[in-house]
């Protein structure tokens, strides 16, 4: 059975829809890295991470996530030249995912707290890099669950490549161009995002 979930920025001027939202068809993760910690800080969004500093975040398929409105709001970021596109709400600041430079990689990491009811996700099968979440805050003591998330991620892809969709995505036009043009961090906002 289909599912699909509705998710939302802070202030509504983003809406949208994920297709086939079920447990089965997404990885329900927290990642502990520094770089997303750095995007939520960069964001004013700590207060919606994890203990331990942990960004909650549900991967899927690019071309499941169906934009109702406010698309013109949709920004990009990048915390360095090389890092990921990090796409946000212009209008309020709400991070909404993380994806490679390009569509060729099937692959958006959305964020959990868009979604007014995650428990469609299951549970979290996923806890990553936790050797760098912030200590004494009670995150998990250790990784679980990656070669899940990666069996996942060779299973998804393969299948959207082989229904012609691999490549359908938001945050990317036709000609794999981004939607928005990602604004590097300046060295500054750099120390200030990774002031952990």
């Amino acid at each position: 059975m289909t599912r699909t979930a509705h998710f939302s920025c802070r202030c509504g001027g983003v809406t949208g829809l994920l297709h086939d939202a079920a447990p089965a068809q997404v990885c329900h993760l927290v990642c502990y890295c520094r770089d997303c910690r750095a995007f939520a800080r960069h964001m004013d969004r700590m207060g919606a991470l994890e203990p331990g500093g942990g960004s909650s975040l549900v991967q899927v398929l690019p071309a499941r996530i169906e934009m109702s409105s406010g698309a013109q709001h949709i920004g990009c970021l990048r915390l360095s030249p090389k890092g990921l596109h990090r796409w946000y709400a212009t209008c309020c600041g709400s991070p909404l995912a993380n994806t490679v430079g390009s569509s060729r990689m099937p692959l958006a990491g959305m964020w959990r707290p868009l979604f007014a009811d995650p428990s469609i996700f299951g549970p979290v099968r996923v806890h990553g890099f936790v050797k760098s979440a912030l200590s004494g805050q009670g995150a998990p003591t250790k990784d679980k669950g990656l070669a899940f998330m990666l069996g996942g991620l060779i299973k998804r892809g393969l299948g959207a490549y082989m229904a012609g969709t691999a490549r359908h995505s938001p945050f990317f036009d036709a000609a794999g161009a981004p939607v928005s043009v990602p604004h590097v961090l300046t060295g500054d906002e750099r120390r200030a995002a990774y002031a952990d």
